[in-house]
């Protein structure tokens, strides 16, 4: 890890990691007690929005490498500690009980992603961070009063599927994603890594065909909407009695619906191809 990427990792984190807890939070700021230091009454400052603190105690802030720079000895130190506790800032904190879609979620943030955890689950996927950016975000949200993170891929209804190591969840509304590119050849996955997986196997599909992920399989009749609209619809469903049955159903009464399955024949959908095609 360098000192750029290190930059990138929440300094609050950090922090709880190494064992210090904020005295009092809100939406933009968090108080500690100092960690330099012995006191009473918190003097040091994390902006949450900047991801930088300053310890008004004895006048001395910036970025999380001069945080650690100054509590472990030296930059080098910094850095080695972040790479030996690498996966403690990832999602440590993120653990609850997965649902299909949750209407208790609210999104708070919605940006391009960078959190070194999510990018560390992309690895585990096969999916390098630059595909993952051509039609996902990073999406901070909270459930009742608790925060979490993960990779966000909007519907057409403006409801988020929301992925991270720990879960599978989505805010409400439930609903098909598309990413046109005004083309006439339509692309179907029934899930978001299956589509991340096309993508990373053939890099060209971003720009010479539209993306459609189901999201779930109910959705799956929402296809007969966008028959007429292109002139081929490649199916990429997984291998399953539902996945096989809808797609069955498409390609015996529809002629511009394509079977493409045979792909990844021998796993049960395409994630799981392209994982093992690359750890091999």
């Amino acid at each position: 890890m360098n000192c750029i990427e290190a930059k990138k990792i929440d300094i609050i984190i950090t922090l709880r990691n190494l064992g210090h807890n904020p005295i009092r939070e809100t939406e933009k700021e968090a108080w500690f007690l100092s960690p330099f230091r012995t006191e009473s009454d918190p003097s040091f400052k994390v902006n949450k929005q900047k991801n930088v603190f300053y310890d008004f105690g004895i006048g001395l802030g910036g970025n999380l490498i001069d945080l650690l720079a100054k509590m472990l000895g030296s930059v080098k130190n910094a850095l080695d500690y972040l790479n030996e506790n690498k996966t403690n800032f990832s999602f440590h904190q993120q653990v609850f009980e997965s649902t299909e879609v949750n209407s208790s979620i609210k999104i708070d943030r919605v940006k391009t992603i960078q959190h070194f955890g999510l990018i560390d689950y992309l690895k585990t996927r096969q999916i390098s961070i630059s595909t993952a950016r051509s039609i996902c975000k990073e999406v901070h949200f909270h459930m009742y009063d608790k925060k979490y993170f993960s990779i966000g891929l909007k519907n057409i209804s403006k409801g988020w599927e929301l992925r991270n190591k720990y879960f599978k969840s989505g805010s409400s509304p439930k609903d098909i994603s598309l990413i046109k590119n005004n083309s006439t050849t339509l692309i179907v996955t029934e899930g978001m890594f299956d589509m991340l997986s096309l993508l990373e196997f053939d890099n060209s599909l971003i720009k010479k065909a539209d993306l459609m992920i189901l999201n779930s399989c109910s959705f799956h009749e929402k296809l007969m909407n966008y028959k007429i609209e292109y002139d081929k619809i490649h199916l990429y469903l997984d291998h399953d009695d539902t996945g096989r049955n809808i797609t069955d159903k498409y390609i015996n009464e529809q002629m511009n619906f394509q079977d493409c399955s045979k792909l990844y024949i021998g796993y049960n959908d395409v994630n799981e191809w392209w994982v093992n095609k690359n750890e091999i």
